[in-house]
């Protein structure tokens, strides 16, 4: 298969230059994983790696803030959630999209599963209803040079104020990501002096493992060089459109609003726009497959799918590849592709070997995980490896430990698949 990376004469292929996110593998992730391991020594070729990583990803490879300044922006107006797409699509005569609900009619079990996952409660309005009584009323103290916030809701959106700083001018919370089953972070959209856009990422989290506000983990929260950058940390450009793309199953952000938005992470997200899909089974009592993918649909498509927002290798540095700091958990990917359990499988080894897409992990037993295990690892097979320690139990704890990280207060099982030095 043609990657962007072509090793016998390292040539960037020019589809990196037209693809900003990519649902279908355009680089072997055999390949990825082998150089992620050997993290090569050609420190001009990972370069170009990771910058065509980045443009596949939306991950940014820099940070290039912009310095001027800003005024503290304070409205009244509502957050605009959409603008319709669909009907300027419908013209073309492109798929639209329809909702989850329209999937239900024929996909009753996936659609109850998807209720309970993650995926299902990724994104919505700072005045939804369950995301505002987390913070109404509450303050919270984010330190110096930051302040205390004070928050209050009213009927036109809720809203920060830090009194000693501004006094009683309010801040508008636009957007919720996440949300009160695990962890909820608010972002707003607000001008920049050039006429843009930037996202201003709130400085304090809610979570459910404490039942209170704490620090947004966020890798350099930086000092304040607008006055809004003492409500949150800034973001623009593609770092602020992966936010949004990754917490929606669709969404663009103009000015100073997300149109055409479809919250959370839905069917559609991987699917695709669903109409033509939905008229054809509505007309016919055996449609045609609506796969995630193509016809040349594999293993490395899959990873590079769940990769767009899970991360790959190509989005971190190489001095993180080396190390593999426990922060890369999160990243589970990253580890996967590292692991002999990939590595090896000859193309058969990927997410849905042991995740069900629609299904939440909390759903699933730690018993049924390390059967998905044993199928593979039996002693009685010659081409895998047994586990001489404990061949029948245990493979999670031992192989794919979980790991809390700091502020987060979640847990992240390890996906690097591996015999461990601290085991």
């Amino acid at each position: 298969m043609k990657g962007i990376l072509a090793t016998s004469n390292k040539i960037i292929d020019d589809r990196a230059l037209r693809l900003s996110s990519s649902c279908f593998p355009i680089i072997s992730l055999k390949q990825l994983a082998n150089l992620a391991t050997a993290l090569l020594p050609n420190a001009f070729l990972l370069t170009m790696i990771v910058v065509a990583g980045g443009l596949l990803t939306g991950i940014s490879v820099s940070d290039k803030s912009s310095q001027a300044d800003q005024s503290l922006p304070v409205t009244n107006d509502q957050p605009k959630l959409a603008a319709d797409a669909n009907a300027a699509a419908a013209n073309y005569g492109e798929p639209t999209y329809v909702g989850r609900d329209a999937c239900r009619e024929c996909h009753a079990t996936n659609y109850q599963l998807h209720a309970r996952h993650g995926h299902h409660s990724t994104f919505s309005l700072a005045n939804d209803p369950a995301i505002a009584e987390l913070f109404d009323g509450q303050t919270y103290d984010a330190g110096e040079p930051y302040g205390t916030y004070h928050y209050h809701r009213d009927e036109s959106g809720l809203y920060v104020t830090i009194p000693k700083k501004f006094g009683d001018r309010p801040f508008r919370l636009d957007y919720a990501l996440g949300s009160p089953k695990g962890a909820v972070t608010l972002i707003s959209l607000i001008p920049d002096t050039k006429g843009g856009t930037i996202a201003i990422e709130h400085r304090a989290s809610w979570f459910k493992a404490t039942g209170a506000l704490g620090p947004t983990p966020q890798e350099d929260p930086g000092s304040p060089r607008i006055p809004a950058e003492f409500f949150g940390l800034k973001h623009e450009g593609i770092v602020m459109e992966k936010c949004v793309y990754c917490h929606t199953t669709q969404g663009t952000i103009e000015d100073q609003s997300i149109t055409n938005l479809v919250g959370n992470v839905n069917c559609e997200k991987c699917h695709g726009p669903a109409s033509e899909h939905v008229r054809q089974a509505r007309l016919s009592p055996n449609p045609p497959k609506f796969s995630v993918g193509k016809s040349d649909w594999d293993v490395e498509a899959e990873i590079q799918l769940c990769g767009d927002c899970h991360r790959l290798p190509l989005t971190i540095s190489r001095k993180k590849l080396r190390d593999y700091p426990d922060e890369l958990v999160r990243f589970q990917p990253v580890g996967l592709l590292r692991s002999a359990c990939y590595l090896k499988s000859d193309g058969d080894f990927t997410c849905s070997t042991c995740h069900n897409p629609h299904e939440s992990f909390k759903d699933v037993s730690k018993t049924q995980y390390e059967a998905t295990c044993i199928e593979c690892h039996q002693e009685s097979e010659s081409d895998h490896v047994a586990c001489p320690v404990s061949p029948q139990t245990d493979c999670i704890r031992c192989h794919m430990p979980e790991k809390e990280l700091p502020g987060l207060h979640i847990g992240f099982h390890d996906h690097w698949i591996r015999v461990r030095d601290d085991q």
